[in-house]
């Protein structure tokens, strides 16, 4: 739970520490994840250009498997950078078998498996 809200801190999101804590505190690491992602989504979305990448890492932790490849798509004209850990990065096993998230692979240009 410190070094979580430390990573909070540094990332400028004091004010979802107690949130976090609370959080972490009722139901442990799980649920204290689950707000943190909650915190990223609306903290991303507030921006005038949110960071897709990030957005999208934060829906796909908090499980909204929708909003993770609606995200990614949207990324993919501006050439989000963070659009080449796609087959690697944990936040999104839950899109994985989607025929969206093979079209996404796709349109990125990685080779087909």
């Amino acid at each position: 739970m410190a070094e979580c809200s430390k990573a909070l801190l540094l990332e400028g999101h004091p004010e979802g520490i107690s949130a976090f804590q609370r959080e972490y505190r009722l139901h442990r690491y799980e649920a204290g994840g689950f707000e943190r992602c909650e915190e990223g989504i609306r903290g991303d979305t507030a921006r005038v250009k949110p960071d897709l990448w990030e957005l999208a890492n934060a829906y796909g932790a908090a499980g909204k498997k929708e909003e993770t490849i609606r995200t990614l798509l949207e990324g993919v004209p501006s050439h989000e950078s963070g659009l080449l850990q796609i087959r690697v990065d944990l936040d999104f096993d839950l899109i994985r078998d989607d025929p969206r998230c093979v079209e996404l692979v796709r349109q990125i240009g990685f080779p087909s498996e």
